[in-house]
């Protein structure tokens, strides 16, 4: 399957070959002419001139931040672009578990019986799902990350390299978990927590 990468990302771009997606070309505000080889086909906001011929390629959106990552979305969803998932080979997925639409998955990822990932989630490298847990829409979940069994994240969440979920917590909508933070008890929306165990800081 051909498919264009939105956000010119040689992380993105390697996952994508190695996945066996063949790129059609990449869409980056920054960058022009080509980069490790393919084509820069446009910037965001020049995408009308050329969505004739890119509507029949799915849509991979790479950047991190979840924030962007919905507009992203919103933004090319409303003209009409599909959106496929990205998962490595060397990802382990319960048979049991659901992947919704955009969703990426790195190299390493372990994804546990009933976990449930919302669409465009996205889990970096070594990050450990584990069952029945629930993660929000466009949540992304950094390396080495781990989520235990029953969790449930809402959307838009950022939860850092290295960081553990106890059991059973809930975590709000738009909340950031820092690198390395023990999270032992639910957490409030729109919120920041870091340390061990996890607080409260703005």
């Amino acid at each position: 399957m051909k498919i264009v990468i939105v956000g010119a990302f040689h992380e993105f771009i390697e996952l994508a070959e190695d996945s066996g997606y063949e790129i059609y070309g990449l869409i980056d505000n920054f960058k022009k002419g080509e980069y490790l080889g393919y084509p820069i086909i446009c910037a965001d906001d020049e995408i009308d001139q050329y969505a004739q011929d890119l509507l029949k390629y799915p849509l991979i959106i790479s950047p991190d931040k979840p924030a962007i990552r919905e507009k992203l979305y919103c933004y090319y969803q409303a003209k009409g672009f599909r959106f496929p998932q990205l998962i490595s080979q060397e990802a382990k997925i319960s048979k049991t578990a659901t992947i919704n639409e955009g969703v990426v998955v790195q190299y390493g990822v372990n994804i546990s019986s009933m976990a449930n990932l919302g669409k465009f989630v996205k889990l970096n490298t070594n990050a450990n799902i584990m069952h029945d847990t629930v993660l929000g829409d466009f949540t992304t979940i950094a390396p080495n990350a781990v989520v235990l069994g029953h969790v449930k994240i809402g959307n838009s969440c950022y939860v850092g390299a290295n960081s553990t979920i106890l059991p059973t917590i809930n975590i709000g909508n738009n909340t950031i978990i820092g690198a390395g933070a023990v999270v032992t008890r639910d957490v409030e929306e729109n919120s920041t927590y870091v340390g061990v165990p996890a607080k409260r800081i703005k």
